[in-house]
């Protein structure tokens, strides 16, 4: 499995033959067209918020890749649709290509080629009490002889599902969290190696300071390994 870090949560993931972004939010858009990704079988949305999800950055990967699937929370799925009402689609129907959005709710699993896409959880982190919560679909890729991939989106509860996996990309830091549940997260969860993203909101002098707590006081069976000036991590 090859995973590239497109920034911020922003994901490439290629694995069993199948081809897979994750999460192409405005904060990751200049990594995106720089890298242009050709060859995609699916984009996947995990929640509705504007940097996991850049609806102008969607059409244009799907331009690109007119056979990708797009799979999203359920939420996130009749954003886009409403986005893309009017005379370029029809409803229903995702930008600039007229293809259907698949839903894909906590509970439910998609198959891309060999490999299983499975959501789970439902709910966005509480960012406050008086802001209402949106759905979120947090994600488990796997495939035969090939290591599971969880991917949080914005939530740390630590799921089942997410219980010692292989590889498990994590918010290292949001505004909705603290960095005392990021740890209590990954100790709970335990991954063998955790990938941190969504650090598109702080700069390169803050990112070592969560990083670096994360890393030290992760569970000893868990080695967080920050990306390569590449961005391309091999598992």
């Amino acid at each position: 499995m090859k995973i590239q870090h497109l920034d911020h949560s922003c994901l490439l993931v290629d694995i069993s033959g199948a081809r897979i972004l994750i999460d192409p939010g405005n904060f990751s858009a200049s990594k995106v067209r720089e890298i242009a990704p050709t060859g995609l079988d699916a984009v996947i949305i995990t929640h509705q918020h504007a940097d996991h999800c850049d609806t102008d950055l969607l059409c244009e990967i799907l331009a690109a890749n007119p056979r990708a699937a797009v799979l999203a929370e359920p939420e996130a799925a009749a954003q886009i649709v409403g986005q893309a009402d009017g005379p370029a689609a029809g409803p229903g129907q995702a930008p600039a290509r007229g293809k259907e959005v698949v839903p894909l709710p906590a509970g439910s699993s998609y198959q891309v080629g060999q490999v299983k896409v499975s959501a789970i959880g439902g709910l966005h982190a509480v960012i406050h009490p008086d802001i209402p919560r949106v759905g979120n679909s947090g994600l488990v890729i796997e495939a035969p002889d090939e290591k599971r991939l969880g991917v949080t989106g914005d939530s740390l509860v630590p799921e089942p599902e997410f219980q010692d996996i292989d590889v498990l990309a994590f918010a290292v830091v949001a505004p909705w969290s603290k960095m005392s549940e990021t740890i209590d997260f990954l100790r709970n969860t335990r991954p063998r190696i955790a990938l941190p993203v969504h650090e598109g909101i702080v700069n390169q002098n803050g990112r070592p300071i969560f990083l670096t707590q994360a890393t030290n006081l992760a569970p000893d069976a868990t080695q967080v390994r920050d990306w390569p000036e590449d961005g391309i991590v091999i598992i």
